[in-house]
């Protein structure tokens, strides 16, 4: 089976100019009124170019989201970095993931304009955001917090809760700041982890 050469500088360029345009794009009319023309000036590209990288709006829209979550997954990884102990990576990851949630500008356009749209985005098993959430956070976990559990799926059911938790206080935010929301979910995830692995 031949290996598909590495996409080269230039394409790579195209490609991330493509994509920058979209989201500033979706940012201002939202997903659903999001138009591939527009993209593609914005860019200061042809369409056939767009269409050369991305050959349907779905397929873009998903790039779109991918490439952002990655932002967030390294949000994430950056907080914890510096951080020995276990409570305070975890409770650093999840203040990283609330903030960069809340603050981010489509997501705030979205939850606003067509809420409806995030659904799969968000909170299905298989979009992006739970997937690489939850990947990051079973990292963290494995790393820093053995002692939480050594069963790989009582990891990953944990960082699921997390991320699921994340998402949810994301979309609908309460009225305490994200920093005492991390320090109250870090902690009581905790605890009910250490108790579960007690019994």
């Amino acid at each position: 089976m031949p290996v598909e050469p590495p996409a080269s500088t230039d394409e790579l360029s195209i490609r991330q100019r493509l994509v920058d345009a979209a989201l500033a794009a979706a940012t201002d009319h939202g997903i659903s009124r999001l138009s591939m023309a527009d993209v593609a000036k914005r860019a200061g590209l042809s369409r056939q170019t767009l269409y050369r990288y991305f050959p349907s709006k779905d397929a873009l829209v998903a790039t779109v989201v991918l490439s952002e979550t990655a932002v967030l997954v390294e949000q994430i990884t950056t907080a914890t970095a510096d951080l020995d102990d276990p409570l305070d990576a975890l409770r650093a990851s999840i203040l990283a993931a609330l903030v960069g949630l809340r603050t981010h500008p489509l997501l705030d356009r979205l939850l606003s304009t067509e809420p409806d749209s995030l659904v799969p985005i968000l909170t299905t098993d298989s979009g992006p955001v739970v997937v690489h959430v939850r990947a990051i956070v079973e990292s963290i976990v494995a790393e820093r917090t053995p002692e939480l559990t050594d069963d790989p799926v009582g990891r990953r059911r944990f960082a699921d809760v997390v991320a699921r938790l994340l998402i949810s206080y994301a979309v609908n935010a309460p009225d305490d700041p994200p920093e005492v929301v991390a320090d109250y979910v870090a902690t009581f995830l905790v605890l009910g982890a250490l108790r579960s692995e007690a019994t």
